[in-house]
């Protein structure tokens, strides 16, 4: 995560998305946001979250990572290409 690019803790900014998401004006079943990211950026935001997420964050074997915040989960995968 570059710091000079954007600024910010990363955690709280899910936060602010998963607050917003709970108060759209719509009845869902399910919230996720999906977030695909390179290798690097993948492993950096594992640790940090790791570090910050008060739940142990286990990593799948197709290369995704969740966590949830309220009523909405944020999906993190490593890009394909």
């Amino acid at each position: 995560m570059s710091e000079d690019k954007k600024k910010g803790d990363i955690l709280n900014q899910l936060a602010i998305i998963s607050d917003l998401i709970e108060k759209v004006n719509i009845e869902v079943r399910n919230s996720t946001v999906l977030f695909e990211v390179d290798d690097e950026q993948y492993d950096e935001l594992k640790e940090y979250l790791n570090s910050k997420y008060d739940e142990e964050i286990e990593e799948d074997d197709s290369g995704t990572f969740s966590i949830s915040l309220g009523e909405v989960v944020f999906l993190f995968s490593k890009n394909s290409v």
